[in-house]
């Protein structure tokens, strides 16, 4: 389930990747399979609200559109369980995880917490920080026993002894049932390199399809001014190895990512630098053939149908990746304001569907590909909601859903569990 490109406060900055999906209880036809098991059929919607200082999960039943917990868990709890109460800036997996459990990516805290959705009570909890700021942005299960993070900052000190696993810029591999850190991965090495410029992979978003993890690199340097080219890092989950890589020219600040399992065809959206003049002439959308040998880019759609604007985030794997739905951000204290779009694949064209009230207020796209819904987060100062569209025939307005109702707190991320 790739992720919208505003997640959090980190990716304020960075605009990292975020949101698809599939419905839940169901057989999940543009599902990414995995190896968690049949633990792993997504039970419910889990909905985080945050206005960067404080954080709330709540739980939806996608099938009736009610909230059946309300401020589930929220920065004010604490228990022996979970020594760090949340911070304001938490993300969700981009994946479901074994057990149908909902993980808390504290990004402020480097530190991962599992929540039991049936009772709301905090199970156990990860520092993933090795001693540093590692800014965990997504944690992918293989197993109950085994699962990634991605740990977007890189340590300016580590310690001389590889058994600290403290470098970051990595995916660290962990053993969710205990938890402990078990080992890591440097990608350091496989960021795409810019002349002049210090580039750190950055590992966002990542996707898990069959024996296969397929981890984004954002390719930016320390201070966010320079960027290379997409690039995907493909690891061998068996041997722990990275295996090849795939690249993205052209398009920059690549995150969202969305499987097309008919086609198998892995969909990326890509947000543009924003340190260059233009940055829509940067975003687009990308193409990968997961079935050929090797995987590589096979076409790609420029940002330009999108107002002309950078796409900021994007889902495209509705009916069978004929259809895809994407956000663009609008200027700080200016217009436009953020716009969602409905994106017409073979004839290249968007169709907007809506104006935000305000820019960086729309959030996390999430396709049900077997209801045939999208969501879509609303962080109205006064009405926050999570919009529910139809795309049965044309795209429309189907409901809204007020997840918080209990705090009031925008809602920015979705995920499945």
């Amino acid at each position: 389930m790739p992720r919208l490109m505003l997640c959090s406060l980190s990716s304020l900055v960075a605009l990292a990747g975020c949101g698809d999906s599939f419905g839940p209880g169901d057989a999940a036809p543009d599902a990414p399979s995995s190896d968690a098991g049949d633990d792993s059929d997504v039970v419910g919607l889990a909905v985080l609200s945050s206005d960067y200082t404080s954080t709330s999960i709540s739980l939806v039943d996608p099938a009736t559109g009610k909230v059946t917990k309300d401020n589930c868990i929220h920065s004010g709890t604490q228990t022996p369980q979970n020594s760090l109460a949340l911070s304001g800036d938490v993300g969700l997996p981009s994946q479901p995880q074994p057990m149908n459990l909902l993980v808390a990516i504290d990004r402020a805290n480097s530190a991962l917490t599992w929540i039991d959705p049936t009772t709301c009570k905090p199970l156990r909890q990860l520092d993933v920080s090795t001693g540093f700021y590692s800014n965990p942005y997504d944690v992918i299960a293989v197993s109950p026993t085994k699962a990634y993070v991605t740990r977007y900052e890189r340590n300016a000190a580590p310690t001389p002894d590889p058994a600290d696993h403290d470098e970051g810029d990595d995916l660290l591999i962990i053993d969710p049932s205990v938890p402990a850190i078990t080992g890591r991965i440097a990608l350091s090495s496989y960021a795409v390199t810019v002349p002049n410029a210090t580039i750190l992979a950055r590992p966002a978003g990542a996707l898990l399809i069959e024996d296969k993890l397929y981890v984004m690199l954002a390719s930016l340097s320390s201070d966010f001014l320079a960027a290379g080219h997409g690039r995907l890092a493909v690891v061998d989950t068996a041997t722990d190895q990275v295996t090849d890589t795939i690249d993205i020219p052209d398009f920059k600040n690549c995150g969202s990512m969305s499987y097309v399992e008919s086609t198998k065809t892995l969909v990326v959206g890509c947000g543009g630098s924003f340190a260059d003049p233009d940055q829509a002439a940067t975003s687009g959308i990308a193409y990968i053939d997961l079935g050929a040998a090797p995987p590589r880019m096979t076409r790609k759609h420029a940002a330009t149908p999108f107002g002309g604007r950078a796409v900021a985030g994007y889902a495209g794997d509705a009916r069978d990746g004929a259809l895809g739905f994407g956000v663009t951000f609008g200027e700080f204290g200016g217009d436009p304001k953020d716009q969602f779009w409905a994106f017409d694949v073979m004839a290249g064209t968007a169709t907007k569907l809506a104006d935000a009230s305000d820019s960086f207020t729309f959030g996390d796209v999430l396709v049900d590909a077997q209801r045939q819904r999208v969501y879509l987060t609303d962080g109205n100062a006064s009405t926050p909601r999570v919009h529910v569209y139809s795309f049965a025939s044309d795209p429309t307005l189907d409901t809204s859903i007020n997840a918080s109702a209990a705090t009031g707190l925008p809602p920015r991320e979705l995920a499945w569990y």
